[in-house]
């Protein structure tokens, strides 16, 4: 995807102090309620894929892709949206908090984010939200990009629905049990707008 698709590249091209953050996250909201998903009737099948998966359309902040498209990269948005506000705010996680955050929005090269400290190497993560028949492959697949790039540690932000899946999967993971150096965090995040709209509301 290119910079003519994502309306806010600019927002996030840059490691993000949290109070930069919370104004693009801010903005990126601003795109959902200003550009809502229209989708033409259908009278078959076939016409709704056409709609659905063909059709160019401007979702939120994204423009000229299909809804199928929009729906799924707007999914993993709101995952990293409310991971990174974790990372930041949150007291009870194993990692320290970070004095920025690079997001990798719209894009599918490299990891999905970075998180830079004061005083330790950066912490290089993924994001997804995943169903639950599809999640540990998700997982799978993070975990083995992690270890094969030699990382020492890796951040996960996963849709909280996929929770019990997800803890189960890591406590018989034979991956992580064969390299014990290895430290994941796993950070389940809220998506749905019911558990966003507090915040929204107090900013």
């Amino acid at each position: 995807m290119n910079k003519d698709n994502f309306l806010m590249y600019a927002n996030f091209e840059k490691p993000l102090s949290h109070a930069e953050f919370i104004t693009a996250k801010e903005k990126y909201f601003e795109y959902l309620e200003l550009h809502k998903p229209e989708i033409k009737s259908a009278e078959t099948i076939f016409e709704l894929i056409e709609n659905v998966k063909r059709s160019p359309v401007e979702i939120g902040p994204y423009q000229k892709i299909s809804v199928f498209e929009a729906l799924n990269r707007i999914g993993s948005d709101l995952v990293l949206l409310d991971g990174t506000e974790k990372l930041f705010t949150k007291e009870d996680l194993e990692i320290n908090k970070p004095s920025k955050v690079l997001l990798r929005m719209s894009t599918i090269k490299g990891y999905d984010f970075e998180v830079y400290f004061k005083d330790q190497r950066p912490i290089y993560g993924e994001a997804f939200n995943a169903s639950p028949s599809f999640c540990n492959t998700k997982m799978r697949q993070a975990i083995d990009k992690f270890i094969k790039d030699g990382k020492e540690a890796g951040i996960v932000f996963v849709n909280e629905e996929v929770s019990d899946t997800i803890n189960k999967y890591l406590k018989n993971n034979n991956r992580l049990k064969g390299n014990p150096s290895f430290k994941l965090y796993p950070i389940f995040c809220k998506t749905s707008s019911t558990k966003f709209s507090g915040e929204l509301i107090n900013g």
